[in-house]
């Protein structure tokens, strides 16, 4: 039979040249040109998130998510949403962990409609008593169906709080109950005034627009505003006296399994972008298809488990964690122990290079992916810019994966996947706790 290339041997079509400026009071621009559709994404990322919160004031960064848009000097409560949705746009937000981003993606000729608000909530955003009662409200029940109420979303939250003890990285980015439970809109205004300037804003545009016309959409709207003095930031560490954590999570509908948690470096901490690329190959390796590793082993194989996945913290501004989620078909305390197994295995003999090609081919497709929506475009561009790695190392990536051996992939196994960087979390049912 004739030998056909895995898809992490094509070649990638090379992206258009990432085009950036940066206006004198602090304001950040990136411009990706895709010219396919008449359309743009323009995402509007504000450097402030969880990890920016103080203890027993957490949930903020998501409650100015919710209340940026309930009014300006030029729009009134809900206008927003209903302008952006009448010009065929597709209004956004979401909270993350570095940022808060305000995504739209619409007709290009109508991006300055969208810029121009932008410009005028990061300016006059009035946020009132009554939409701030409604919208907290809003967000308690948000915790609740989603996080206190979903058995494996709680065993989550509370193992990354355990591995991360206490870096901010440990805050829910939702916040916690009780933080909720007693938040103020003064809390509220105070953190738009200490955050919401442009000096600490990034604009990304990703579609059919060319950079002079970005340039004077956003010098007409943005050039203007005044930069601010920003509150101290440090960068989210962990400690240098790491050691193994344990913990059960027990909740009545809790299918039984295990979180294993590792800290790890992200790519803006890491020793070498090498080691970064390497942990994303890893995840790859061990739970992408249904020839992984730990997928074809314990899941096809010896049926220890019924499911397992991975998860790297691979763009943020501080450290990060390497998770792996399982449920498990006996007791969670054997799946640790074949769990374990398998990685001190790949942690003392590199992969196959089939292996290798598999994996490459899995986080590769993904990337190929993500480069043909111009949402996806955008928002990779934003997560570098908050994160602190520099977007232009998007365009080499793939070659920086294509790169990778099977040795790499073995050094970050022994040298980041060790008992002395692990968190347990033992996830059980209630109902069968004392069976």
């Amino acid at each position: 039979m004739p030998s056909y290339p895995l898809e992490s041997q094509l070649p990638a079509p090379s992206p258009p040249p990432l085009h950036r400026f940066t206006l004198d009071n602090g304001f950040a621009v990136y411009l990706r040109e895709d010219h396919r559709a008449p359309l743009v994404s323009a995402q509007l990322w504000y450097h402030v998130g969880s990890s920016y919160e103080h203890v027993g004031h957490t949930g903020l960064s998501h409650a100015l998510e919710h209340l940026m848009f309930e009014g300006s000097s030029k729009l009134g409560p809900g206008q927003y949403s209903a302008l952006i949705t009448r010009l065929g746009g597709e209004p956004n937000a979401f909270t993350s962990r570095d940022a808060t981003v305000f995504p739209v993606t619409l007709p290009a000729s109508r991006l300055e409609i969208a810029i121009e608000a932008m410009a005028d909530t990061m300016a006059t955003a009035r946020m009132g008593q009554v939409a701030f009662a409604r919208e907290l409200e809003v967000i308690k029940a948000e915790r609740r169906s989603r996080i206190d109420g979903m058995p494996f979303a709680l065993a989550q939250e509370r193992g990354r709080a355990l591995a991360h003890g206490d870096n901010r990285y440990a805050t829910p980015i939702i916040g916690h109950a009780e933080d909720l439970a007693q938040m103020t809109l003064a809390e509220v205004l105070i953190w738009y005034k200490s955050w919401y300037h442009p000096n600490n804003a990034t604009l990304v545009v990703a579609g059919d627009i060319g950079p002079e016309r970005l340039r004077t959409l956003v010098d007409r709207h943005f050039a203007g505003l005044q930069a601010n003095t920003l509150p101290p930031r440090e960068t989210p560490r962990e400690s240098v006296s790491l050691e193994e954590r344990t913990q059960t999570v027990t909740m009545s509908g809790m299918r039984p399994g295990v979180i294993m948690t590792f800290n790890t470096p992200s790519l803006a901490t890491a020793r070498s972008a090498r080691d970064a690329h390497a942990l994303r190959l890893l995840a790859a390796l061990l739970t992408i298809g249904t020839s992984s590793r730990l997928y074809s082993r314990l899941v096809r194989g010896e049926r220890a488990l019924l499911a397992v996945r991975s998860e790297y913290d691979y763009l943020q501004r501080g450290d990060g964690l390497f998770t792996l989620s399982a449920f498990s078909n006996g007791p969670p305390q054997d799946a640790v122990a074949l769990i374990w197994r398998e990685l001190e295995r790949l942690g003392q003999t590199p992969p196959s290079e089939q292996e290798i090609k598999r994996a490459k081919t899995a986080v590769l497709t993904a990337v190929l992916f993500a480069r043909d929506d111009i949402a996806q475009q955008a928002s990779a561009i934003g997560t570098c810019a908050s994160s602190g790695v520099d977007p232009d190392l998007l365009d080499t990536e793939q070659q920086a994966i294509e790169n990778l051996t099977g040795e790499d992939v073995r050094q970050a196994a022994s040298g980041y996947l060790t008992r002395n960087r692990l968190t347990v979390t033992y996830m059980q049912d209630k109902e069968r706790s004392h069976d």
